[in-house]
């Protein structure tokens, strides 16, 4: 599992994983600060954004990888570059699944997927959906 953050004074990205010495839910809070609404997260001295600011998905890290499961949690058509960064991963021989947000999620999202009344309808959705799927991604790990 890749997490991603964007350094707020450099821009550069920062990669958080197993080996990164980072708490998940440090990493976590770090990926999800979302610029102008919360702020960004301090980490090892350095404070981070959303990684959404680089890429929405940043499957285009995975490079390297034969297995890569790209969860999106949600599609912003004007910075939608997944499809070319799935077409890369598996012209280097990638096994490529995307997990998207389905209709009943995106539905329960709403327009504003930052409005905590949507927390719990998202949640639940989600799990539906999770639920639905688990053995079409359960496979594709085989």
């Amino acid at each position: 599992m890749l997490i991603v953050a964007v350094d707020a004074g450099t821009g550069h990205e920062r990669v958080f994983d197993a080996d990164s010495g980072v708490e998940l839910v440090d990493a976590v809070a770090a990926s999800c600060a979302v610029p102008v609404v919360w702020p960004p997260v301090t980490v090892d001295g350095a404070r981070y954004v959303d990684g959404g600011v680089r890429s929405t998905e940043n499957a285009d890290l995975a490079t390297g990888h034969e297995v890569v499961l790209v969860l999106q949690a949600m599609r912003v058509e004007e910075l939608d570059a997944l499809a070319g960064q799935v077409d890369g991963l598996r012209r280097e021989g990638a096994s490529v699944l995307v997990v998207a947000t389905d209709d009943a999620s995106a539905a329960a999202i709403g327009p504003n997927p930052l409005d905590p009344a949507t927390r719990e309808p998202s949640a639940r959705a989600g799990r539906e959906q999770g639920l639905r799927i688990a053995a079409e991604v359960a496979a594709f790990w085989g």
